[in-house]
């Protein structure tokens, strides 16, 4: 994950799901196999452009998002700037200011944690192909902060979130097919420029905070 952006990809099912292919009949459609081929949506990933290639299968030409579906628009919160600490025995409040700036950027997750890495690929469609990929997110502002206590300033940007699976496309037959589907489910987020909230998290000292698992905004 990169330090100054969000790096979002998930996956669905098993890494050993069945992928679908394209027919190119009268009206072209997905299928999926009757039977497995040999290999499986780790191999169709690994092939998409910057992945590390895969044996079983050559270099796709493209990998896109397909088959979308639009969810509702997600919010991530992120730590914006460095944690300000009244800890060490203090006894007084401090008023200080807090706050930074930061990139955020479009995330791609496959729908599951079963080990597939697509955080290299390179994989166009959807929003990605009308909206902007990442965005600056910049504020600050004064907090007073009382002893025993720290606190991190945040944002959330506003995200679009597509779910599809991946289409892949090769220039030579693989298996009998130019074009092949993944069987897991990605999902994508793409940031919305100047749709952003900001908030003060504060927490007690000993603790990280770094970590917005308690955050509820």
């Amino acid at each position: 994950m990169l330090a100054s952006s969000i790096i979002f990809l998930s996956i669905v099912s098993s890494a050993f799901a069945v992928p679908g292919y394209y027919s190119s009949g009268p009206r072209g459609m997905y299928r999926s196999r009757d039977a497995a081929p040999d290999f499986t949506d780790q191999d169709l990933f690994n092939s998409c452009p910057g992945g590390p290639g895969s044996k079983k299968l050559e270099r796709a030409d493209r990998c896109t998002l397909a088959n979308i579906v639009d969810n509702p628009n997600a919010r991530p919160f992120v730590v914006l700037g460095n944690p300000v600490l009244n800890c060490g025995g203090a006894q007084n409040p401090i008023t200080v200011s807090i706050g930074g700036e930061m990139t955020v950027s479009q995330t791609t997750e496959v729908n599951a944690n079963i080990g597939i890495e697509i955080d290299e690929l390179k994989i166009g469609g959807g929003a990605s192909t009308s909206s902007e990929t990442s965005t600056t997110v910049s504020n600050t502002t004064t907090y007073t902060i009382n002893p025993g206590r720290q606190a991190v300033y945040v944002a959330g940007t506003a995200q679009k979130s597509e779910t599809g699976n991946i289409q892949v496309n090769y220039g030579d037959r693989q298996y009998g097919h130019f074009i092949w589907f993944t069987d897991s489910t990605v999902t994508r987020l793409t940031p919305i420029p100047g749709d952003v909230e900001y908030s003060v998290y504060e927490s007690a000292c000993g603790t990280d905070p770094r970590d917005l698992s308690k955050f509820h905004p």
